[in-house]
């Protein structure tokens, strides 16, 4: 199943959710093999404050600050323990033409690192920033968690 930007799936038992190519957007691949349950979410910007108030209509999760909480409620619903998810970050990307000041992948990097930080939440493997998009999925069949890059081998927890 196909995760799209800007949401979450939460599965449990069996089942595979990925990612289209991430570029600037963050998805944060969570998975608790003892419970059976994981999710992905990807998230597009780092803070509600960027949109204007006239954009009423944008999902919470589509934005970093306001996401998180609720993916991570949506792992416990299914039965996931927080303390035992394995959590990979992926994303992030920085198109090389861009100019640094339009770095939306780093800032979106560097939001999801200050919400884990905030909220404890360490021991995650990350693999975000660099010029080129990845793909991530989340396998509960295999209890496998795989990063796909157009310049890198696959990697796979």
């Amino acid at each position: 199943m196909i995760v799209e930007k800007g949401t979450y799936k939460v599965i449990k038992g069996k089942g595979l959710l990925e990612s289209e190519s991430l570029g600037s957007c963050v998805a944060v691949a969570a998975l608790d093999k003892k419970a059976q349950v994981g999710g992905l979410w990807i998230f597009v910007l780092p803070a509600s404050k960027i949109l204007s108030a006239s954009n009423n209509g944008t999902e919470p999760t589509f934005f970093a600050d306001e996401g998180l909480d609720k993916f991570l409620t949506a792992l416990e619903e299914n039965g996931a323990d927080l303390g035992n998810l394995q959590i990979v970050v992926v994303g992030g990307a920085r198109f090389l033409e861009a100019p640094t000041v339009f770095d939306l992948g780093g800032l979106n990097a560097s939001m999801i690192r200050k919400l884990f930080k905030d909220k404890g939440i360490s021991g995650y493997e990350e693999r975000l920033g660099g010029p080129f998009p990845r793909r991530v999925s989340l396998d509960l069949s295999t209890g496998k968690i795989v990063i796909k890059s157009s310049e890198e081998e696959e990697e796979s927890w």
